[in-house]
């Protein structure tokens, strides 16, 4: 497993030069691993304007470099995963389940009792990772997913109540 080091992107400074690195690197991650729809930085900086939503990302402990990221929201009792993604030589090390236990358990911390997400039906390694993290499937939202050949793909709504034991299992 990769030794990693998790931050937050503080949103009072987007604007320094610092942040603006963090932002281009995550908009390069988004780019290599989700091409038909990455978020540009400039979407990225925007998703942080407001005050619900937040960024976390991990660096390798040994070169510093951005390995992994989780975008997501918190309002009241609800948390939503956003996007979670890890760079593609980073990936099978456990850097997912490290960024997704520490926006669970940050967002428990500050009143969340349940972390829901969507994920495209199709993307079967996604749900087994999910599931392996204690999320249910809860609802479909069907043809949610533009596809490029023009057909459709249905969202799968999951959920993890976090009332139980934080880490995967």
């Amino acid at each position: 497993m990769t030794a990693i080091q998790i931050y937050n992107l503080d949103k009072t400074s987007t604007q320094d030069s610092t942040s603006e690195q963090v932002l281009a690197q995550l908009a390069q991650i988004e780019s290599e691993l989700f091409v038909h729809d990455a978020w540009s930085a400039a979407q990225i900086n925007s998703l942080l304007a407001q005050p619900f939503n937040h960024i976390i990302y991990a660096t390798d402990e040994l070169n510093q470099r951005l390995v992994g990221y989780c975008f997501y929201s918190h309002i009241f009792e609800d948390a939503e995963i956003l996007k979670i993604g890890t760079c593609r030589d980073y990936q099978k090390q456990g850097i997912a389940s490290q960024l997704l236990t520490a926006m669970a358990q940050m967002c428990q911390a500050t009143g969340a009792e349940r972390v829901l997400l969507e994920v495209r039906e199709d993307n079967h390694a996604a749900i087994a990772f999910y599931q392996k993290h204690g999320f249910e499937q809860i609802a479909v939202r069907k043809n949610y997913y533009d596809n490029h050949d023009m057909t459709k793909t249905h969202a799968l709504i999951m959920q993890r109540k976090l009332n139980t034991k934080l880490n995967a299992k």
